[in-house]
């Protein structure tokens, strides 16, 4: 599996997003990430998740890093560098999301491979 995720900074926090009760994993907070879709290209599918499930616009992305994991399915998570045209957004897909201070990151069940972006790169 191939999915990617976006790292939002802001006033020296990170945006995160607590998955929702129903998904796969279910109140585990992550970087907002999608799967890509067959054919789909990871800026593509970053600007439809971050359309669809914050209903915000990206201004920029630029490559960020890449980890490997093997839950689930496995697979390797790529991440962006993210700013957004907007400050202020609505949730959909999540449950909640908290701008998060990386110091106070190990508050949240966060994702491993999400911790390792943060921590590592």
């Amino acid at each position: 599996m191939l999915a990617v995720c976006g790292i939002v900074r802001r006033k020296g926090r990170i945006l995160m997003c607590k998955r929702a009760a129903s998904a796969l994993y279910p109140s585990v907070w992550e970087l907002p990430t999608e799967v890509l879709e067959d054919g789909e290209t990871a800026e593509d599918a970053l600007e439809r998740a971050f359309f669809e499930r914050l209903t915000v616009n990206l201004r920029s992305l630029a490559p960020w890093g890449a980890v490997d994991f093997s839950y689930g399915e496995g697979g390797r998570l790529l991440a962006y560098g993210i700013e957004l045209c907007k400050n202020f957004f609505h949730i959909y897909g999540y449950d909640d999301f908290r701008w998060v201070k990386p110091e106070h990151l190990k508050r949240l069940r966060v994702l491993e491979p999400h911790v390792r972006l943060l921590t590592e790169l």
